[in-house]
């Protein structure tokens, strides 16, 4: 019975692996390394019961060869026939990228992370940041009692200092009315000069050594436990080898080619520090031109502190203006069971016992949203106008369709939450659920071969028509591989074809 088996990635282990280690399918590798590429490596089960337990591999070679011949041996391949084998020029790319593959997947979840929220034991936003966007700052709250109630005061935009200091640049300060809601905002950015410090960590490598920045506190890793994931950033990357006649070096996709003279350490110390001022300068740059009013980079003094002749900390100083600003929410309607307000659009909140509805209405449509019954009006109006959970009643939820966040989006988006109890906060990490196709690795075909050109079914040594079990089509190949055995000689041959 012929069918297709689709091949895609997969996080669990599996019968059927992609780009297996080429000593883990051939008896002897001697002459073959970077001359041979196991593609597809895979349990003989998954085509046919009756060869359970067989290993079977899909090897890619140059375009020259046709055809290949191999005795099983031990669950390996042994090569029977010596051929002139090209090395393969994409080799070194292809071999990185091992992994198992599963059959018939055409959606899967992909989980990216998003931001880290840190809330009090008593369930009140403390700080909120993200080191995938914006990854030296934060924003910060404070509260305060309102009309009998517990409601944020100020909210500090934060940047790190370096040395475990934050700088508390603009700050806005609430007024509330006599009911508790919001009716505007103060804020104040004071004038100053700021220094920022980054640290300049090494390792060396078996061919030289990688520079790099020391994290911010909130640069700490995002894992998911139970898919075996972890997101991060590599904010910063200097990748420096030996090579033969000289020298090279990767900084986060530049590269520089050097010679080996009297001037290398120079020359590398040089570029460390000059690709450190353009990635801080890229790291700040909102801040910078927007908040400081910088657009100039020699504006910026930079000061180098070297260690056995490479940079150890560069601070950086500039200057900030002074700034202040109020706004003002404007309401149609409020009371305790429904307030209608204007911020870009109209939102009209309804509490109705067990949930909040709120409904956004604009000149692109109208959008409809729930919260927790368990918040106030006064609660919904703070979390909207700043699109934040400044208070969070539920820990367990592990899922929501989110709305809140993502207010000019024509969709909701999913919502996952990890939670890590850190001394008297929690810490919720916040990752963003997309649905989307699979990406296929390739298709394996059973049954029998579908030929590009002639019928090539190889024979045994008896002359006997050797069994088809499979034939792949992978996206690292403009052909087709087929594959063939014959149990009583213990032999598998592999045919290639293209158009």
């Amino acid at each position: 019975m012929k069918k297709e088996l689709i091949l895609s990635p997969s996080k669990k282990k599996s019968k059927i692996e992609g780009f297996p280690a080429l000593k883990s399918c051939m008896a002897d590798i001697k002459g073959l390394n970077k001359v041979l590429l196991p593609i597809v490596k895979f349990d003989g089960g998954v085509v046919n019961e009756k060869w359970d337990g067989l290993p079977f591999t899909f090897i890619v070679q140059n375009v020259d060869v046709s055809r290949m011949d191999f005795r099983l041996e031990n669950g390996k391949y042994q090569l029977l026939a010596p051929l002139n084998l090209r090395k393969l020029d994409e080799y070194d790319r292809s071999d990185v990228m091992r992994e198992y593959l599963q059959t018939s997947v055409d959606k899967i979840e992909k989980i990216s992370y998003r931001q880290t929220d840190v809330y009090s034991e008593e369930g009140m936003l403390l700080h909120s940041g993200s080191y995938s966007h914006d990854v030296n700052r934060r924003v910060a709250y404070t509260y305060g009692e309102v009309n009998g109630a517990i409601m944020p005061v100020t909210r500090t935009v934060q940047y790190y200092l370096g040395n475990g200091e934050w700088l508390d640049s603009e700050q806005i300060t609430f007024q509330y009315g006599a009911d508790g809601f919001l009716e505007g905002t103060t804020m104040h950015q004071p004038a100053r000069d700021i220094k920022v410090t980054e640290k300049i960590l090494y390792k060396k490598t078996r061919k030289g050594f990688t520079a790099f920045k020391e994290p911010a506190p909130h640069h700490s890793n995002a894992t998911d436990e139970k898919l075996g994931v972890t997101y991060t950033r590599v904010p910063f990357n200097a990748v420096f080898r030996e090579k033969e006649n000289g020298w090279d070096a990767d900084l986060n996709g530049w590269y520089i080619v050097g010679k080996n003279d009297d001037t290398i350490k120079e020359d590398q110390a040089r570029l460390i520090h000059l690709h450190a001022f353009s990635h801080f300068y890229d790291l700040y740059s909102g801040f910078l031109k927007y908040t400081c009013k910088i657009e100039d980079r020699n504006k910026i003094a930079v000061q180098v502190n070297e260690k056995d002749g490479f940079p150890d900390t560069i601070e950086y100083t500039f200057s900030c203006p002074e700034e202040n600003g109020k706004g003002v929410l404007n309401y149609k309607e409020r009371s305790d069971k429904k307030v209608v307000m204007e911020w870009g659009s109209v939102f009209t909140f309804e509490h109705l016992g067990n949930e909040i509805l709120v409904t956004q209405e604009n000149q692109y449509g109208t959008k409809q949203f729930s919260l927790s019954g368990k918040y106030t009006l006064q609660q919904a109006v703070m979390m909207v106008r700043f699109q934040s959970y400044l208070w969070w009643h539920d820990f367990g939820q592990e899922r929501i369709l989110d709305r809140l966040m993502y207010l000019y989006n024509t969709n909701p988006v999913t919502l996952k939450f990890i939670y890590n109890q850190t001394g008297t906060s929690i810490e919720r990490i916040v990752q963003e659920v997309e649905i989307k196709d699979n990406v296929t690795d390739g298709t394996l075909h059973t049954g029998k071969p579908s030929w590009l050109q002639s019928d090539e079914t190889p024979r045994d040594p008896d002359g006997q028509k050797m069994e088809f079990i499979a034939q792949l089509d992978h996206s690292n190949m403009f052909g087709t591989l087929y594959l063939f055995y014959s149990e009583k000689h213990q032999l598998v041959s592999q045919v290639f074809q293209c158009t």
